[in-house]
């Protein structure tokens, strides 16, 4: 069975043929109004989009939309940010962009000063950005969420010099448990990030609780069927990130959870 990660490599130099994006937003790309959603001051289309997944998915912005998802993320990774810029600027779709920044880097500081860069450069050409607070991703001698606090408060002066307000998330990675998970979400509360990405359904739970659905949350996950979907949008998610395509064929992820979603939310008679 065919992935978003297996098709998204073909797509790569199919987006050039003329009428390949055209036929894809016929056959996959719908309109909800009842469904828009506006969050920290971006409107979205609907509340389903894509997590940084996919190979070279500063190129896809278009295709991205042309399947039907409304939000997408980006990882720079090794790509020139000139370029990851260049691919922001020339969307012709009105999919929202966010670029996410993990701490790769050989070093604490070097791995700080490749995200604070890469913040800098691509700043006026996001939607959004997304810190991955992560151990994971890069830092592993950050043990603490404490130790991320110095960096994390950089970004936030660093933004003040912009003149243009771009929203920051942090992503509660699967590994925190409850307590790292109050120190997170009681450090963007108190100190002006616009909301958390968290997950999976008890994670999102958790964070509408603690928070008292004060804080924006996105779900993200591997969705398997669209019930999981929904499941974390009536659990308090405003909106969804699908990190692999549900089982059936992956160009339709978004117009099938999109039709379970509005299925789900219309009064029955």
């Amino acid at each position: 069975m065919a992935s978003l990660q297996h098709i998204a490599r073909g797509m790569l130099w199919k987006r050039r043929l003329p009428g390949y994006l055209f036929w894809n937003r016929l056959r996959f790309r719908r309109e909800y109004p009842a469904q828009v959603r506006e969050l920290f001051g971006i409107q979205f289309r609907h509340p389903v989009g894509l997590a940084p997944v996919l190979e070279r998915q500063d190129e896809l912005l278009d295709v991205c939309d042309s399947l039907g998802f409304s939000f997408t993320g980006i990882i720079p990774g090794e790509t020139p940010l000139q370029i990851v810029a260049e691919h922001l600027q020339a969307r012709k779709s009105p999919i929202v962009a966010a670029i996410e920044l993990r701490a790769d880097g050989a070093s604490e500081e070097d791995a700080k000063r490749r995200m604070i860069r890469q913040f800098s450069l691509l700043y006026d050409f996001a939607d959004y950005f997304v810190i991955d607070v992560n151990r994971e991703s890069g830092l592993s001698s950050l043990d603490d969420f404490s130790d991320w606090t110095e960096l994390l408060d950089e970004l936030l002066s660093l933004r003040l010099c912009y003149e243009r307000y771009r929203p920051i998330l942090l992503r509660i990675a699967p590994g925190h448990d409850e307590e790292q998970m109050r120190r997170i979400l009681d450090f963007v509360l108190l100190s002006g990030f616009d909301g958390v990405i968290a997950p999976g359904l008890a994670k999102v739970r958790f964070c509408v609780e603690y928070t008292r659905n004060r804080l924006p949350v996105i779900g993200s996950g591997a969705i398997a069927q669209p019930d999981e979907a929904i499941a974390l949008l009536q659990a308090g998610a405003s909106l969804v990130e699908v990190a692999q395509g549900i089982p059936g064929k992956p160009r339709q992820t978004a117009k099938r959870l999109m039709k379970a979603i509005e299925q789900s939310t219309t009064p029955q008679p």
